[in-house]
């Protein structure tokens, strides 16, 4: 991927601590983080939505000619989660946006701020330069992310979709994620032998 001037808003807010407010992961309906985003935005909420760069490439025809562009475009880096940090009152103002399917209370709240530290890190880096491409994980394989912030995230490879775009579930804030993630964006070691 060309290195682009891309640059990500975080709001300090989420990790600091507060008595009244508690920070959590929320599990959205499919294709609605940009929106609870934008819902948290207007309602004072506070919000991160991690992303990742991908290219996404439009076909077209023209005069009878195919033709190919591409573009950089940032999408989340978990699909349907976003973290907020929110009042009970505030809890209840999400539910009501009607695209949050439910919130994930975690029983580790030093843990899961350590997790979007690392997440955070790991957006930065993406978002600035390409890290190394690792063609050792086979479908099915299980893996543990060897280096960087990530470093002992363990996960299965479910589907290969492309080159650059692997369907992989990761044992992330006490839970099993299902996601998709540009490989190149890793260093991963195979777990040989370990069941999917």
């Amino acid at each position: 991927m060309k290195t682009e001037n891309i640059t990500v808003e975080f709001d300090e807010r989420l990790l600091e601590p507060s008595v009244q407010e508690k920070v959590l992961p929320v599990y959205t309906m499919p294709l609605n983080e940009f929106r609870v985003k934008e819902y948290c935005f207007k309602n004072g909420i506070v919000c991160y939505l991690p992303l990742r760069k991908v290219w996404k490439v439009n076909a077209y025809m023209s005069h009878g000619k195919p033709y190919k562009n591409s573009r950089v475009v940032l999408r989340p880096m978990f699909p349907s989660y976003v973290f907020v940090k929110v009042s009970q009152e505030q809890q209840s103002l999400l539910w009501s946006s009607k695209t949050v399917l439910r919130f994930l209370d975690t029983t580790q709240p030093d843990r899961l701020l350590e997790d979007i530290r690392a997440v955070r890190a790991f957006e930065t880096t993406g978002l600035e330069k390409e890290i190394e491409f690792n063609v050792d994980i086979k479908e099915g394989d299980r893996f543990t992310i060897e280096t960087g912030v990530w470093e002992g995230v363990s996960g299965w490879l479910k589907k290969k979709e492309k080159k650059f775009l692997w369907t992989v579930e990761l044992e992330f804030v006490n839970q099993i994620v299902r996601t998709e993630i540009n490989p190149a964006e890793y260093k991963m070691h195979p777990l040989r032998g370990a069941e999917s």
